[in-house]
């Protein structure tokens, strides 16, 4: 269960534990990487993982509000590392802090999706040596949803999320072949303009809204952007996707092919 994104709160706690409700806490000896693992990857943490590098100076807020960078320990002893039950941020966003805001404990966005309830394994590597658990991912109790609804929001959240995966992968490629001074300017031109300006921001479902774009002028920075939209949308409510949604999902995966497509001629 989600909280409004205007709302300020106080994180309810399960009794014995110091996480909000959403983490799962790992505790762990000497630990140099954490993979969580469900069949594929969910996500992967390492102890040579770079903290978030933040402008501090550029942000319109009090550093105080956030929620410290937590990094996989490698010294001898006990340690706790906590996973939010997330998968990977999406990459190449412009990062920022949402209003809902937690004194000391409000992450960055935008997230992840959430994993869907069900079993998974934590594997431990320490220096070779694998060690791994399975737990089990369950429902807030809070929440009354029926589980045909859960999959469907599982699964076109999921489908918003890999398809601007796939499209970071595309901005790569063209800013790897826009930082080649070789390139004649009509090629330079034609992929500036499908790739698009900037990054895309978080998809602010408050504030912000999404229209169609004719296909000959979406970009890939834009497509990004509206499935960032969607993904938070799907995300932040505990019921089955509406109709609309759902077939907006599928309108931009028929956008993300065709752009594909322009950018492989």
């Amino acid at each position: 269960s989600l909280i409004g994104y205007d709302t300020f709160w106080e994180p309810t706690v399960f009794p014995g534990s110091p996480d909000v409700p959403e983490q799962r806490a790992q505790d762990y000896t000497k630990a140099k990487e954490l993979l969580t693992t469900a069949g594929n990857t969910v996500r992967r943490f390492s102890s040579t993982d770079r903290p978030e590098d933040l402008d501090t100076n550029a942000m319109a807020y009090p550093t105080y509000w956030f929620r410290p960078q937590q990094q996989l320990g490698t010294t001898t002893g006990h340690h706790r590392f906590v996973w939010d039950l997330r998968y990977t941020p999406p990459p190449g966003t412009e990062r920022s802090y949402a209003i809902a805001a937690v004194l000391h404990n409000t992450p960055p966005g935008p997230d992840g999706p959430f994993v869907h309830p069900g079993k998974y394994t934590v594997r431990l590597n320490v220096d070779g040596t694998v060690l791994q658990r399975q737990i089990e991912v369950t429902l807030d109790p809070r929440v009354q949803i029926p589980a045909e609804d859960l999959q469907l929001q599982t699964d076109y959240s999921m489908a918003c999320y890999t398809a601007y995966l796939r499209l970071q992968t595309l901005r790569d490629a063209i800013d790897v072949q826009l930082k080649d001074n070789t390139i004649n300017q009509g090629l330079r031109n034609q992929l500036s303009s499908l790739r698009g300006s900037g990054k895309p921001s978080g998809g602010d479902i408050l504030y912000g809204s999404i229209y169609d774009t004719p296909t000959e002028r979406e970009t890939v920075v834009g497509l990004q952007e509206k499935f960032l939209y969607m993904l938070h949308l799907l995300q932040t409510a505990d019921v089955r996707p509406t109709r609309q949604a759902m077939e907006g999902v599928q309108k931009l995966q028929e956008s993300l092919g065709i752009l594909e497509k322009n950018i492989q001629r």
